[in-house]
């Protein structure tokens, strides 16, 4: 990427997905990488803005690699916005999109009670978790307590 940019061979999003693809290992049939581009064009970007490894570059370079890596990010972001939510969640809401731009009413409001059906699980899950861990860790803390206490008393 870094060599990309600095011979200015890297112009467009896709130049920069396909250099994604290539080094992931990524084939055409993967469809849920954009989160991962995403993550790592941030990564980079702190880099270089940083100068990470990047001290034979000059501030000009720096300021014109930083606005066309948050250009990448931006069109990566536009081209599919719910890419990190997980996988049914980022179906239900690419369809409503879609049924948005179509008009479809009665296909928004079935997705919208099927989003609102996820939720509810996802907090039912949340909350069960929660209540298991009230006393998952007051027994764990006792438990390393009275490990301790029998290991002196092993000892003396």
């Amino acid at each position: 990427m870094k060599e990309g940019l600095r011979t200015s061979s890297i112009e467009t999003l896709d130049d920069v997905v396909n250099i994604y693809k290539g080094v992931a290992g990524l084939g055409s049939e993967e469809l849920d990488y954009r989160y991962g581009l995403s993550g790592q064009l941030r990564e980079f970007l702190v880099a270089v803005v940083s100068k990470k490894g990047n001290d034979s570059l000059d501030d000009k370079a720096i300021i014109d690699w930083k606005k066309k890596i948050s250009e990448f990010i931006k069109k990566n972001e536009e081209i599919s916005p719910y890419e990190d939510l997980p996988a049914s969640e980022r179906s239900i809401l690419n369809d409503i999109s879609a049924y948005l731009e179509k008009d479809d009413r009665e296909s928004v409001g079935r997705k919208m009670v099927e989003l609102s059906g996820m939720i509810k699980a996802r907090n039912y899950d949340l909350m069960r978790i929660r209540n298991v861990n009230k006393f998952a860790i007051p027994l764990s803390v006792i438990g390393v307590v009275l490990t301790v206490i029998f290991g002196i008393l092993a000892l003396s």
